[in-house]
C-alpha cells in the first residue's frame, strides 16, 4: 500500500516538473547574460559629457571593452549632443513661468555580421538614432537660486535616464 502512494507522489511530481519546464518556465535571476555576452567586445567612441557615464553603465553591466575599433564585436558611436533650455510658457504679465529642459544625444551602433567585425563596417550607410530626455519646470523670479538647484538637479536625472536609454538600445539590437 505504502509503494503504491509513493509511487503515485513520485509520478505527479515528475509530471508537475515535466509540464514547468515544458513552458519554458525559468527561476528569476536563473540564465541571465553578462553585458560582454550580449555584445562581445564593444567598442564606445564620441564626444560629449555623457560618454563617461555611458561608459561606466556598460562597465556595471560586465561588458568588456575592445582596445582597437578594428577589433570590436559592437561599435558605439555617440555623437551630436544637445542641451538646451527653452521657454516652455510664459505669465499674463508676460513674465517666464516654465521652462523646459532638452538633452539628447545621436546613437550608432553597429554589429559584427558573418565574421566581419563591427570596427571594420563603415558607418556611412547607417543613420544614428536620436535618444532624448525632456523635463519641464516651474520657474519663479523670487526663488531663482532654489530654482537654479532644481534645474541642476532636473540635469544629472536626465543623464542618468539617457544613460539608461542608450543601455537599453545598445543591447536590444543584439538580443
Amino acid at each position: 500500500m505504502m509503494n503504491r502512494r509513493s509511487a503515485t507522489g513520485l509520478l505527479l511530481a515528475l509530471t508537475t516538473v515535466l509540464a514547468i519546464s515544458a513552458c519554458g518556465f525559468n527561476l528569476r535571476g536563473a540564465g541571465r547574460q553578462t553585458g560582454s555576452q550580449i555584445v562581445g567586445l564593444i567598442y564606445v567612441e564620441g564626444e560629449g559629457s555623457i560618454l563617461r557615464p555611458l561608459r561606466n553603465a556598460l562597465t556595471a553591466q560586465q561588458v568588456q571593452f575592445a582596445t582597437k575599433r578594428a577589433d570590436a564585436d559592437t561599435l558605439v558611436i555617440v555623437s551630436n549632443e544637445v542641451l538646451s533650455r527653452r521657454v516652455a510658457s510664459v505669465s499674463a504679465s508676460g513674465r517666464v513661468s516654465e521652462y523646459e529642459l532638452l538633452h539628447s544625444i545621436d546613437l550608432l551602433t553597429l554589429r559584427s555580421i558573418d565574421g566581419i567585425k563591427a570596427g571594420t563596417v563603415s558607418e556611412v550607410d547607417k543613420l544614428p538614432q536620436t535618444v532624448s530626455v525632456i523635463r519641464d519646470y516651474t520657474y519663479n523670479e523670487t526663488g531663482v537660486l532654489a530654482k537654479d538647484d532644481e534645474e541642476q538637479i532636473l540635469r544629472a536625472e536626465m543623464s542618468d535616464e539617457l544613460v539608461r536609454h542608450l543601455v537599453l538600445r545598445i543591447f536590444a539590437g543584439s538580443m
